[in-house]
């Protein structure tokens, strides 16, 4: 198997209008900024997945349409369960993962980083826009790589 797995934390979101559900808080100036950045870098370092798996959230919806035209077309599932998604959930979507692909989920922490050190032992903090490119190797997931927007911007 080569299954490839980018987990990218949402963009940066408003905390402006407190009468919001969460669920319904957009994207912020430096959201709509990193977005794109991160994508960017993605494309870069040769991540582009072949499907994504995208929360219900504004705040994930609007990180997905920040990403840009390379992104757009691409396979993409908008999954209600990955809001604010508990472990068990997200282990889950990482075991039905089709096999020689990437699959690329935006969600929300602490989600993002548990997965992240669920699979592969690897405690990062993950700001948000940043990105971890994991690589299922045996029976075992690895860290091959970590973008934050201000590595980059």
């Amino acid at each position: 198997m080569n299954r490839r797995l980018v987990i990218m934390r949402h963009a940066h979101s408003s905390r402006d209008a407190p009468n919001l559900q969460d669920h319904d808080r957009p994207l912020d100036s430096r959201g709509l900024r990193d977005a794109p950045s991160t994508a960017n870098e993605i494309l870069r370092c040769g991540w582009k997945p072949d499907k994504i798996l995208v929360s219900t959230s504004l705040r994930t919806t609007q990180t997905f349409d920040a990403l840009g035209s390379e992104f757009s077309d691409l396979p993409r599932e908008f999954a209600s369960g990955l809001y604010l998604a508990p472990i068990q959930v997200l282990l889950s979507i990482s075991r039905d993962l089709d096999d020689d692909s990437t699959t690329m989920i935006i969600g929300h922490n602490p989600g993002c980083e548990m997965l992240l050190e669920s699979l592969t032992g690897n405690l990062q903090v993950m700001p948000t826009a940043s990105a971890a490119l994991i690589r299922e190797e045996g029976d075992s997931w690895n860290l091959i790589d970590f973008i934050r927007p201000k590595d980059f911007i």
